[in-house]
């Protein structure tokens, strides 16, 4: 078998796993990334556009309570756009996970919405919340066990599948090869 053949096992074998501690956490880290980077870059629109046609100037100094409401409600609006239309953050999407319910259905609105205001609590608790994932068989953090929902893999495995049915034809067009049936292939979504 190819290396290509192998990825593709490789991904769909891990499709449905529980996500462990290391990769929800980098794709954390790409999330706050993600947040950070347009937050900053909407109040320096914002501030540039309230100089420029008022007289009046904005200040999001560090220190401020206001700034820090915008900051954790555009955190909330991050999240929760992901989860609610599409069950991940772009951040999950980059490492290939996926938030389910519990019993492996999909998410719906009523528990990523329970998920989202529950969301809070790993940090609130100082971290402890947190420790499922790190120690729990299921990996579940406490906002997980709250809205009844999961963090699996996904590993995009339609595509691998894709690259594995291109493969084998490939292989079967080889010179000498039998002739493959045609298969069709569907698009995701």
């Amino acid at each position: 078998m190819t290396p290509r053949g192998r990825d593709s096992d490789r991904a769909l074998a891990h499709q449905g796993h529980y996500a462990g501690p290391v990769s929800r956490l980098l794709a954390f880290l790409a999330d706050a990334a993600f947040v950070s980077i347009l937050y900053t870059a909407a109040v320096a629109l914002v501030a540039a556009a309230v100089d420029v046609t008022t007289p009046w100037k904005l200040d999001f100094s560090k220190d401020s309570w206001l700034t820090l409401l915008l900051y954790f409600g555009w955190w909330g609006i991050y999240l929760g756009n992901g989860w609610l239309l599409r069950s991940k953050s772009p951040g999950m999407a980059l490492l290939g996970l996926r938030i389910v319910r519990a019993d492996g259905s999909e998410l719906d609105q009523r528990h990523a919405v329970i998920r989202l205001i529950s969301f809070p609590l790993g940090f609130l608790t100082f971290g402890a919340g947190f420790l499922g994932i790190i120690f729990g068989k299921k990996r579940k953090a406490i906002y997980d066990r709250i809205a009844d929902t999961a963090v699996v893999y996904q590993w995009d495995a339609e595509s691998a599948k894709i690259r594995e049915l291109a493969r084998v034809r490939q292989e079967a067009a080889a010179p000498g090869a039998p002739e493959q049936p045609e298969v069709p292939v569907q698009s995701p979504g």
